[in-house]
Order: structure tokens, then C-alpha cells, then sequence
């Protein structure tokens, strides 16, 4: 097969008219024929061009003086296994006379089907570009694990057209109740519940789509949201992607502003120290989902009262407490040490221990609560069930203490308190200062997980005459209306705040820029949709940016730029960043 001396029957070049050969130069690919001897018979423009040599040249030459030393004993095996008849498929990266790199699929069939074959065809396909898509994809999938893998929190499902899994990575897969090895290679319908795969086929096939869906999953005392999106690769949506966040601190953080505006409001309306206490009493039992929360004051060595219970205090317990030494009850524990305490009730653990285990109760948390440096008392939570308190709710309640024992202590220190529940004193809104903390973490999350963020600023048109015109107390009246009319409209997991002035501004996580702009018109028409009382009828304009859009700007100052535009181009309009002002 290596001779160097052909047979005379094969020394002929492979006959073709004039009208074959002009088809193969105009093929896409380079087309040879070979003689058992590996001598060239038959190479079209292709094959010439890219081996740099004439059809003169190209004729009759050996396959391994074409090729060189290492390439040819490659290609070897697929040689001798054509010319037993087996068509061979393979793929080759070659270089060409300019010094050029592509990526080849080659195939060689077989001149017919004898025993003895004379020859075989060469058809060598370019490609190069597919080859590095396929890299691409491999190296994005490779992100995509590692992204999960690292991210605390999180995991990530990448899916194809056909709803099946190729990538299930994450910390938090075992949390919802499936592993890596059930789910890579198996199609939804395959690998989950059909109620399941049923709820979430829709989703699936919208992020197939190119749209972006949102929800919601509580597993026990943990919430996650999940957000399926497209995978694009150049303008083709090539596969799907589930990425889900554990939003559970981030909701309790939420819920426990939201709890200390409460109680910050009523300070601010001068409310008496034992409706404070039963304010935190209650807003504890919801925080914390307790049977009984309570708010307990130390009122001697040894001794104390319970100032406020929810729910109410049950007749069988004692409102005034009395501590031994050996007192194991959770507030007992503070007293005695200090510290926040976290205990189960037994019939040997003191006075207070057997009346609260006497009514039903297994288990307690307690956290101090200090005025001017000194102990004041205690927020307490109590269980029916011996697990029904958990070291973390303990740490929770110590950071809840440390933030309401102002309230507690001193009904005059709303300043310091307002600055701690970082809420607006004014218009109740989460202030500039809540804001930017959030915006850090929702602009590194979006970082992190390839998630859509917009900002929108929103300014009252004119409001400089309401002031001058009604004085400071009604604009400060239209402003808190304002902010009402402009809370409604914000969904779940966004927030509106107050920058200062007439100057608001609204987080939308999750949601692109397009989708920003339809939300800005809702908060215009919220505004204007009624009167305000004698100042009569206002509008906002509104400055809408994707944080894809900022670039290094910032994502508020590009909003605000946004902001400027809808102003200078007649107010009472929502403007886009980037977008042309029309």
C-alpha cells in the first residue's frame, strides 16, 4: 500500500469533464481522490488552494509528502481502513502553507465495494466555527458549575430545547429534595413529579423563548426565589437556565425593618412605654412565628415583670417573676448572666421554669435589652414544642434586641432609632441610607448570577410651588401621600425609597429595562390619579436604567441622567437611558 511505484492501471488521473471538475471547485470543501498507492488523482481548487500548490504539483504526489512525517502516520489506520472498504469520519486540525489553523471534519469513502478497492474519496469540511462553539459551550457549562458550586445559597439548572437537564449544580439542590445524578440527562417530565414538571413546563419553555419568569418556593422555614432565563449565544437562544437564591435573610432582614418602622412610629408619636412594650411583643410572635412572645423588665435583683405578652398572658402565669440562683428559665438565665439564653423548661429548673413548663410551654430564648449601658430586661419567645426555638432564631433575637432596646429604653431617642431601622422619618419609606446597602447587594447578586437589575428615579414636577405656595406642612403632607400613592405599585422583593427632597427612587431586581419603563408609567399614573386635597393635581417624571445600560456611571446616576432628559423634554414623562428623548 506505501509503494512508491503505482500500477499502471492506477497511474491515471481519476477521469472528469470539464463540467464535473468546475462543480467541484465551486463546493465548500476540499474534494481529492487517492489511489491505493496513496497517490493523488483528483483534487479540486480547494485542495490546491489550501496546500499551496498548483493541480501540476498536486497530481500524482504522495499522500505523506503532502502531508509530512507526524500527520500522515495519524492519518495511517484511517488510510488502511478505507482501502479495506470502511468508510472513516474524523476530525483533524491542520495548517495550512500560510501558516493558518482549522479545525476539519474528514471523511473517506471507499471507490466501491470489492475487496480490492482502488481508491477513496477525500471530503474535508471546514469546521472551525462550529468547533469553537462547541468550546464556547463547553467552557460556559464549566462556569456555570463552578458558579454553583461556590456561591453559597444558590444552584443553577441548565436545560436544552427539549426540557433536559444538561447541567444540575448547586449547595442547594439537596434542599429541594433532588441530586446531580437523577437529574443531568433526564428531561423534566422524566426526573420530577408530574405535578411538578407540569408547573414548571411553561416557565421552562418562556425562558426558551427569550422571556425571563420569576417565582417564589418556600421549603420549612427557608424561601428561595427562582428565575428562568434564556441562554443566548450570539442572537440564537441556545438553551435555558433556573437559577435559585436563598432569599431567606434577606426576607427576615426585610420583615424585621419593617417591624422596626413599626415600633420607630410609634416612639415618634410619643406613645407610652407599656403600648411600645406590647407593640414589640407582638411584632416578635409574628417575626418569629412563636406560640408566645413577651416583653419581661428586671425590676431587682432576682425579680421581674412581665410588661407585655403575645398573646395575652395566660391566667396560670405569674406577671411578676422571682429568680433563684438555679433559675433555668430564659429570662432568668439573662438576668443572671447577662447574656442572650436559650433553655428547655424541666420540673427541677426553679420557680419561673415550672410555671411557664406548668402552662404548656418546652422551650425559651431570651436577649437583654440595655438602656445607658445598663440591664434593663429582656424579649423572650416560648414554645410548646421542645424544638420549637432554635439557636438561630436565638442570634436573630439578640440582633432584633440590640436594635428595639432604644425604643424601649428611651421613647425620645427617635433620631438614633430612625437611623438604625434606616427608615425615612417622614414619608416611612426605607431612606437613602437602606437603599444603598441594598442596591450593593442586589447589584453583586445580579453580578453573580447573571440576573436583570433596574433603577427608576421619580421627581414631583413643580414641587417648589407647593411649598411656596401652600408652605412647608402641606408639601410635607403631598410628600407622605406621594410616597403612599408610590408604595402601591411597588411589587414584592423591590423597593421604593426616598432620596431627600420631592426625590424618590425604586429598585426592581429581577426586571430589565423595557420592563422598568412600563413600571415608571405605573408609578406617573398612581401619582396622578387623584387630587391632592386644595394644592389640586401633580405629576412625577421619571428616569428608567438597566444596570447593563450603566456601564461605570452607576445605575442610579444613569437613572438620574434619564431623569433630567424627562424633565427637559416637558416633564410628566418617563425617560429611558440611552434612549433617544422624543
Amino acid at each position: 500500500m506505501d509503494s512508491r511505484t503505482p500500477d499502471r492501471a492506477d497511474s491515471r488521473a481519476h477521469p472528469l469533464s470539464g463540467l464535473e471538475r468546475a462543480a467541484l471547485d465551486h463546493i465548500p470543501a476540499m474534494v481529492g481522490y487517492w489511489d491505493r498507492h496513496l497517490r493523488n488523482r483528483l483534487a479540486n481548487a480547494a485542495y490546491t488552494d489550501w496546500f499551496g500548490l498548483g493541480p501540476e504539483q498536486l497530481q500524482g504526489i504522495h499522500l505523506s509528502d503532502l502531508l509530512g512525517e507526524e500527520p500522515y502516520a495519524q492519518t495511517l489506520p484511517s488510510v488502511r481502513a478505507v482501502l479495506a472498504g470502511k468508510p472513516q469520519l474524523f476530525r483533524r486540525t491542520m495548517t495550512n502553507a500560510g501558516g493558518e489553523t482549522r479545525e476539519f471534519q474528514v471523511s473517506y469513502v471507499p471507490d466501491g465495494s470489492a475487496a480490492r478497492v482502488p481508491g477513496f474519496f477525500v471530503l474535508v469540511t471546514d469546521i472551525t466555527r462550529r468547533a469553537l462553539a462547541e468550546r464556547r459551550e463547553r467552557e460556559s457549562a464549566d462556569r456555570y458549575r463552578a458558579l454553583a458550586r461556590s456561591v453559597p445559597g444558590v444552584f443553577v439548572l441548565l436545560f436544552d430545547a427539549d426540557l433536559r437537564y444538561i447541567i444540575a449544580e448547586g449547595q442547594e439542590l439537596a434542599t429541594f429534595g433532588h441530586r446531580q445524578v437523577e437529574l443531568e440527562g433526564r428531561t423534566i417530565h422524566e426526573a420530577l413529579d408530574p405535578g411538578l414538571a407540569e408547573e414548571l413546563e411553561p416557565r421552562y419553555r418562556a425562558a426558551l423563548g427569550g422571556h425571563e419568569r420569576t417565582w417564589k418556593r418556600t421549603i420549612g422555614h427557608r424561601t428561595f426565589t427562582l428565575t428562568a432565563a434564556p441562554v443566548r449565544s450570539g442572537d440564537a437562544i441556545t438553551a435555558g437556565i433556573v437559577v435559585a437564591v436563598d432569599v431567606t435573610d434577606r426576607l427576615q432582614r426585610e420583615q424585621t425593618w419593617a417591624a422596626l418602622h413599626d415600633i420607630a412610629t410609634a416612639v415618634a408619636r410619643s406613645a407610652a412605654p407599656a403600648d411600645i412594650a406590647e407593640r414589640v411583643a407582638s411584632v416578635l410572635q409574628d417575626l418569629f412565628l412563636v406560640d408566645v412572645a413577651a416583653v419581661v423588665r428586671f425590676s431587682g435583683t432576682g425579680t421581674a415583670e412581665i410588661v407585655a405578652m403575645a398573646p395575652a398572658l395566660p391566667g396560670a402565669l405569674s406577671r411578676l417573676q422571682t429568680f433563684g440562683p438555679a433559675d433555668m428559665s430564659a429570662a432568668g438565665q439573662v438576668a443572671l448572666t447577662g447574656k442572650p439564653a436559650l433553655v428547655n423548661y424541666a420540673p427541677s429548673g426553679g420557680l419561673a421554669s415550672e410555671q411557664l413548663l406548668a402552662v404548656g410551654f418546652h422551650a425559651g430564648a431570651a436577649a437583654p435589652i440595655r438602656v445607658h449601658g445598663e440591664l434593663w430586661g429582656a424579649i423572650s419567645l416560648a414554645s410548646t414544642s421542645a424544638a420549637g426555638v432554635t439557636p438561630a432564631m436565638l442570634e436573630r433575637l439578640a440582633e432584633f434586641a440590640e436594635l428595639v432596646e432604644i425604643a424601649i429604653g428611651n421613647s425620645e431617642a427617635w433620631s438614633t432609632l430612625e437611623l438604625q431601622a434606616s427608615t425615612d422619618g417622614l414619608t416611612g419609606l426605607p431612606n437613602r441610607r437602606a437603599f444603598e446597602e441594598r442596591l450593593a447587594s442586589e447589584t453583586a447578586r445580579a453580578a453573580a448570577v447573571g440576573g436583570a437589575l433596574s433603577a427608576v428615579v421619580l421627581d414631583i414636577d413643580h414641587f417648589k410651588r407647593v411649598n411656596d405656595g401652600f408652605g412647608h406642612p402641606v408639601g410635607d403632607t403631598v410628600l407622605v401621600e406621594v410616597a403612599a400613592r408610590l408604595k402601591r405599585v411597588a411589587r414584592e422583593g423591590e423597593m421604593m425609597a426616598r432620596l431627600g427632597g420631592e426625590e424618590f427612587v425604586w429598585l426592581l431586581p429581577g426586571t430589565t429595562g423595557g420592563h422598568a419603563l412600563q413600571a415608571a408609567e405605573r408609578a406617573r399614573a398612581a401619582v396622578a390619579t387623584a387630587a391632592f386635597g386644595d394644592v389640586g393635581w401633580l405629576t412625577v417624571s421619571a428616569g428608567v436604567c438597566e444596570l447593563g445600560d450603566s456601564g461605570n456611571d452607576g445605575l442610579v446616576a444613569c437613572a438620574d441622567e434619564a431623569l433630567y432628559a424627562a424633565k427637559r423634554t416637558g416633564r410628566n414623562r418617563s425617560q429611558r437611558y440611552g434612549a433617544s428623548a422624543g
